[in-house]
């Protein structure tokens, strides 16, 4: 043996004598750091194995991943997976069992239903709540839906309802539309006789603006039997007599303001005009109707 080794023993038999007495020797301070230190070194230990499972199981799970994904099989093991989750909740009895519909006036609870897709039994996590709400948005009274799972076998269905506000006339065809000019296929413009009347191209994306209109001037909505769209640029009001108020492109509100104050000082509505043209702001010209007029003047000869 040569010097070096047994000094080296003897150095190492000296360590590991004091490292035995050394915490017997040491006061409680020295004890307290020594505990302390041992339990840092353990709980580093401790920590480094964790990343290393975690880094282990990543890589094994990113290693499945990526051979599922090359053999086209990805998609099967999730189906799969899914599957069976969803034949678990059926068993333990998450089933369609209540359809529960509110805001729904004039649409079917059979309609919305068939949207859905609810039939008896159905798993509730086999409901598509994107797919039913598009369907049911798609009925013609549904202005807006929103579909609700609730557990453990319900479906709510909450409804926005579009309401009818005026008779649109478009090549001698009549149509329900709403405020926002949309067409109400589902309904009959015979049951809706007491609504205002456009017509003509694109009045109903404009009826909202003029019946605003008219609303601010009674003496003259009473009078109307409907608003025509003229070159999708202005409006003609027919009235009950025959005749017809022409208003003009820019400011009609300004014009129709002008017509009250005219019929409220003189009763010009009254009057058998046949045109009540407003055209020029600030201005109302009167045309009579061709046949009185020739009548007025025989009388007068």
């Amino acid at each position: 043996m040569s010097k070096l080794k047994a000094a080296g023993a003897r150095d190492t038999s000296k360590a590991r004598r004091k490292s035995k007495t050394a915490p017997k020797a040491a006061g409680g301070r020295k004890l307290s750091n020594w505990a302390a230190a041992q339990w840092r070194a353990a709980r580093y230990r401790a920590g480094y194995a964790f990343k290393l499972i975690l880094t282990v199981c990543g890589v094994l799970l990113a290693g499945t991943v990526v051979i599922l994904t090359v053999f086209g099989q990805i998609d099967d093991v999730g189906g799969m997976m899914a599957g069976r989750a969803e034949r678990e909740l059926e068993q333990a009895g998450y089933t369609l069992d209540w359809l529960d519909v509110a805001g729904a006036e004039r649409t079917g609870v059979e309609e919305i239903a068939m949207a859905v897709g609810a039939a008896p039994g159905l798993g509730l996590s086999r409901v598509d709540l994107v797919a039913a709400r598009e369907s049911i948005q798609s009925l013609s009274w549904v202005k807006s839906a929103e579909v609700l799972r609730l557990w453990p076998d319900r479906i709510a269905v909450l409804i926005e309802e579009r309401q009818p506000y005026a008779v649109w006339q478009i090549n001698q065809t009549h149509h329900v539309i709403d405020p926002d000019g949309y067409v109400i296929d589902a309904a009959d413009p015979r049951d809706f006789l007491d609504l205002p009347r456009v017509v003509g191209e694109d009045a109903n994306r404009e009826a909202g603006a003029v019946i605003a209109l008219l609303a601010l001037h009674p003496e003259i909505r009473d009078r109307v039997t409907n608003a025509i769209r003229v070159g999708e640029r202005r409006w003609n009001l027919r009235l009950q007599s025959g005749g017809d108020v022409l208003l003009p492109e820019d400011d009609p509100a300004s014009a129709l303001a002008l017509l009250a104050a005219m019929h409220e000082e003189r009763g010009v509505l009254d009057y058998e005009a046949q045109i009540f043209d407003l055209r020029n702001a600030g201005e109302m010209v009167m045309r009579p109707w061709p046949d009185r007029a020739a009548e007025r003047a025989g009388r007068g000869a």
